[in-house]
């Protein structure tokens, strides 16, 4: 596939953090008609960079770092996928026209990632988005995240705990080998959560 059109170099800024251009015209329709799609959600791993559309689609972008001959030279990032990521057309979903996709969430430890597509949750492998765990889902889902922010990623293969929102209540996930709940909290409506234990 062609790639993306890279942003012009510019000199990088000093400081904590730089902000600046990826890549521009990124193809967010397979057609070339995107005028009313929109990006949703963009997440970034290890050069792996990741798109979700207003189309219910999710781009996955490779980096490929510039020539250190050329001083010009600047990352080009190559289309590697395009996933239409699996929903399900439920009663407690909400009326009207559909998000698209609206998380991504990234769990390098166990190397698996998890996709919020017009409110359902499915399961892919990193890098490169294989579904995982058969044709588990999650319906009616209005968030996910609450990764542990004392826990230590550098621990690779370990599990991950992250949260569910659901309609009525909110499913604490232990994400492995397979997606385990481990417990269900009545807490309806939530939008955002982080899990945050003390004594660590």
């Amino acid at each position: 596939m062609a790639p993306a059109s890279a942003a012009s170099p510019k000199p990088m800024a000093a400081g904590p953090y730089v902000l600046r251009p990826l890549l521009h015209h990124v193809p967010l329709s397979a057609e070339g008609i995107d005028e009313d799609i929109k990006i949703n959600c963009v997440d970034y791993l290890d050069g792996n960079l990741y798109v979700g559309t207003s189309a219910s689609e999710l781009l996955h972008f490779f980096r490929i770092p510039p020539d250190p001959n050329d001083p010009n030279s600047t990352d080009t990032f190559i289309l590697a996928s395009r996933l239409l990521p699996a929903y399900s057309e439920t009663s407690g979903s909400p009326n009207g026209p559909k998000p698209g996709v609206q998380q991504i969430l990234l769990l390098p430890r166990v190397g698996k990632a998890c996709i919020l597509c017009n409110w359902t949750v499915t399961f892919y492998s990193l890098p490169e988005l294989s579904p995982v765990f058969g044709t588990t889902q999650v319906r009616n889902c209005n968030w996910i995240g609450g990764v542990d922010l004392n826990e230590n990623f550098d621990n690779p293969g370990s599990a991950v705990t992250i949260l569910l929102s659901l309609n009525r209540r909110i499913q604490v996930v232990r994400i492995g080998n397979d997606a385990r709940v481990i417990r269900k909290i009545d807490f309806a409506g939530s939008t955002l959560s982080e899990l945050c234990f003390a004594g660590r």
